[in-house]
């Protein structure tokens, strides 16, 4: 969901919620909701506190697991940027083979499979390529001291590589289920219903109080959506440590 949509569906619940307020208002009389306010209102707090507790608790995972997804990234990016360079270590020809599988790993994770995250998909291409770079690292055969600590720290970084590609892909399936979504719907929905068991003296104050409400309620729920799914929408974690290597990947190959 983009911004212009959320805004577009922000627009209509707010203007749903003072709708209702002004029905409700129009067959119940101010007196009959005065006369209910000692009950309505602990009822009205035990509702929206339930609420904020669980809205709040969800927003706080959501960017959590945005955070941990980002940083998931940045790590493999840079474990790959370390394969490319400890393969210095290695015999002249497999240097270069390594060094030329390593950018096409960065460029097929840029340039095809990020697109496909936003689908939740993940590139079969980039994932023989992934093989392949395993397959040079435990195949190699050393034949010196110096090539045998290359390929040893090489393995390590090649399992943090691994390690990180599949919890992204995992990322790709962990947002919140359906349930959770109808729970906050039916939660937020409650809560503005709940204000217009209220009558204030100036109806036009009580409709702006009613329209803040749904609209902060609105606005969480997006912060919600928008932090749910890390690899697609407006906020979105980039491949930009992945474009960092590919451009430091040829700076080196000119280099040497």
């Amino acid at each position: 969901m983009d911004l212009f949509q959320s805004l577009i569906i922000t627009f209509f619940v707010v203007a749903a919620s003072i709708g209702g307020l002004i029905i409700a208002r129009k067959f119940l009389g101010n007196t009959d909701l005065r006369n209910q306010h000692d009950i309505t209102d602990p009822y009205s707090q035990f509702v929206a506190m339930l609420f904020a507790v669980l809205l709040g608790f969800m927003v706080a995972d959501s960017m959590q697991r945005f955070g941990v997804a980002r940083e998931t990234v940045q790590q493999e990016a840079s474990s790959l940027g370390n394969v490319f360079r400890l393969s210095e270590g290695l015999a002249p020809k497999d240097c270069l083979e390594l060094r030329e599988l390593c950018l096409q790993y960065a460029t097929e994770v840029v340039d095809d499979e990020w697109p496909m995250l936003a689908q939740k998909k993940d590139s079969p291409k980039a994932w023989a390529i992934y093989r392949q770079i395993w397959s040079r690292c435990t195949s190699y055969e050393p034949t010196s001291n110096r090539q045998v600590n290359a390929q040893q720290v090489l393995l390590s970084s090649m399992v943090t590589l691994g390690d990180c590609r599949r919890l992204r892909v995992e990322a790709l399936h962990s947002g919140l289920p359906l349930v959770l979504w109808i729970v906050l719907f039916i939660g937020g929905a409650a809560t503005i219903i709940f204000t217009y068991f209220f009558s204030a003296d100036n109806l036009h104050i009580q409709v702006v109080m009613v329209g803040i409400v749904s609209l902060v309620i609105c606005l969480n729920l997006f912060l919600l959506a928008t932090y749910d799914d890390p690899f697609s929408g407006d906020v979105k974690v980039a491949p930009t440590a992945f474009e960092t290597q590919i451009r430091l990947f040829k700076l080196e190959n000119k280099v040497k």
